[in-house]
């Protein structure tokens, strides 16, 4: 049978031509699932931070699981012309 995922908390932030950053993020389960609704350039840091043009780059809509420490920040920044939001999601495996 297929692993689910079980959503925890979840929290987005504006993704534009300025670097971005979460909040500190509740992670218990050391899982997050980040989607974003314009290709992005994201960093995952332990202290709120910016992010350029080196930093990972996801995809308009993709799904991406990343693992990190409870308290993390996810840090945003476009890639193209258009604003956009980065959906940011606590989840943990299960059936």
């Amino acid at each position: 049978m297929a692993q689910q995922l079980r959503v925890i908390n979840n929290a987005s932030q504006a993704v534009t031509n300025t670097s971005g950053s979460s909040g500190a993020l509740v992670v218990p389960t050391g899982l997050i699932r980040v989607v974003a609704t314009v290709d992005s350039y994201i960093s995952l840091t332990a202290s709120a931070a910016t992010v350029d043009n080196t930093g990972i780059v996801i995809a308009a809509g993709a799904e991406n699981l990343f693992a990190v420490a409870d308290g993390s920040f996810v840090n945003g920044l476009r890639v193209g012309d258009s604003n956009g939001r980065i959906s940011i999601t606590c989840v943990s495996l299960g059936k």
